[in-house]
């Protein structure tokens, strides 16, 4: 069981790979120009040099939540003079920088727009104003009800909840200063960053951390954010913060479930002595099924060993309850990441693990099997039991197959640290498990 579980960690390593998530796509057509991410799909109308639409991509559905509005007062970062006469460009040009951002240039006789598309996971991008007069620039709103202006104008935010997916605008900037609906820049010069995408705490932080603090007391006062919502932000920071540690989310996903075991450490200690304890009482229960024959008596004598002997036998299924709700939360915390693991690098053989299918999952429900199997032989009282257990094992990595490779992978290590610990305490009691051939019901091979 050594060798085996030595060789699984060396074929990991050996396949160990760096993959980045895809560079953004342009398509340019008569009038428009649209930019698509893992994140955000940008439409922007490369005539009048205006953002006519945003599309959001979270949970594996695209909503998209903005849309140009001319009778509403033009909010596509249209450009305005003193007079306020809008100002319309006289070309345009695309490029993209050396780390992916796509660059839409308006020039204006006046000055320069630029759209930068940032090749980011945090649904963020920026808008640099670059003229020789003063300016005012629209910018995009998604509510009436939710819209408020930060401290001393530093940023424009605007909310709504009822659009698929709670959105949000959020657009700050360190130069000039903003008022409902329009940015005001006396030196004609800015730079305008970001934040348009569903609500998620994490996200907007990445993206505008200086102005983050006061982002969150708006929201909330929208209601957007509150109690639940903190605790469920603690649980995916936590897993952010292991990432930003480790550097990848494979590893931050062991790593949390190395935390999560030492968390519950008491109630696998239970667990374990409950089995240990199994295994001690095993030759007694043995003489009992010999003795009665009847299984009402059995029963009887049985749970007159368990009095005797202070053990439970319900004491070893607490973990097993409470691994629901764990992998509940980490499924949607799994979510709450999937753009940012589209971005990142993969973890070995996986290049996304917000993802998943059953050909990608195959290697997790290998290992897991194997080691289930090994787990059965170690702890099964007799082959009847080993053969129950192993059974059991099968049941989660196959009717969750198709589920993001990140929670296999949690299930995985757990898994694997369930069986080196078992097999520590174990050989420390000198018990020995069961055979294959002994589960199997196999005559054992004659010695030679």
């Amino acid at each position: 069981m050594r060798k085996t579980l030595i060789m699984l960690v060396l074929l990991l390593s050996v396949f160990t790979l760096s993959l980045m998530g895809a560079d953004l796509i342009t398509q340019e057509g008569t009038n428009t120009l649209i930019v698509s991410g893992k994140t955000l799909r940008i439409v922007i109308d490369i005539e009048k040099g205006l953002l006519t639409g945003v599309t959001s991509f979270a949970d594996n559905k695209g909503v998209e939540f903005y849309a140009y509005n001319e009778s509403l007062g033009k909010d596509g970062f249209n450009i305005f003079d003193q007079q306020g006469n809008e100002l319309l460009p006289q070309s345009f040009s695309r490029t993209t920088d050396a780390e992916g951002n796509v660059v839409v240039d308006f020039f204006y006789q006046q000055g320069r727009k630029s759209f930068v598309i940032l090749n980011s996971p945090y649904y963020d991008f920026n808008v640099v104003v670059d003229f020789n007069q003063s300016v005012e620039v629209a910018l995009p709103f998604i509510s009436y009800n939710n819209q408020t202006l930060g401290p001393d104008s530093s940023y424009y935010l605007t909310y709504d909840k009822f659009s698929g997916q709670k959105t949000l605008f959020a657009i700050a900037s360190q130069q000039g200063s903003f008022k409902f609906q329009r940015y005001a820049s006396d030196s004609g010069k800015g730079i305008l960053e970001v934040f348009a995408g569903p609500m998620r705490l994490i996200h907007v932080k990445e993206a505008l951390p200086e102005y983050y603090s006061a982002l969150v007391k708006d929201l909330e006062g929208f209601g957007a954010v509150n109690f639940f919502s903190w605790i469920y932000h603690g649980i995916v920071y936590f897993l952010f913060w292991l990432y930003q540690w480790s550097g990848n989310f494979g590893w931050a996903l062991i790593l949390f479930t190395i935390a999560t075991r030492f968390v519950l450490y008491p109630l696998y200690h239970i667990q374990t002595k409950s089995m240990l304890m199994m295994r001690m009482l095993q030759p007694e229960i043995e003489k009992i099924k010999n003795k009665y024959k009847d299984p009402k008596r059995q029963q009887e004598a049985m749970m007159a060993l368990y009095k005797e002997k202070g053990y439970n036998p319900a004491s070893g299924c607490f973990p097993i309850l409470i691994q629901l709700p764990i992998l509940i939360i980490l499924y949607n915390a799994i979510r709450y990441f999937s753009e940012v693991m589209a971005y990142t690098p993969g973890f070995l053989i996986w290049s996304d693990l917000s993802v998943g299918d059953f050909i990608q999952n195959i290697p997790f429900i290998i290992i897991t099997i194997v080691v289930g199997v090994f787990s059965s032989l170690l702890t099964a009282q007799d082959a009847r039991s080993a053969r129950s257990g192993v059974i059991m094992q099968l049941i989660f990595p196959i009717l969750f197959a198709t589920f993001p490779s990140g929670l296999l992978l949690y299930w995985t290590t757990q898994s694997v640290l369930q069986l080196l610990i078992s097999w520590v305490v174990y050989k420390r009691h000198g018990i020995k498990g069961l055979t294959l051939r002994q589960m199997l019901g196999l005559p054992e091979k004659p010695a030679k």
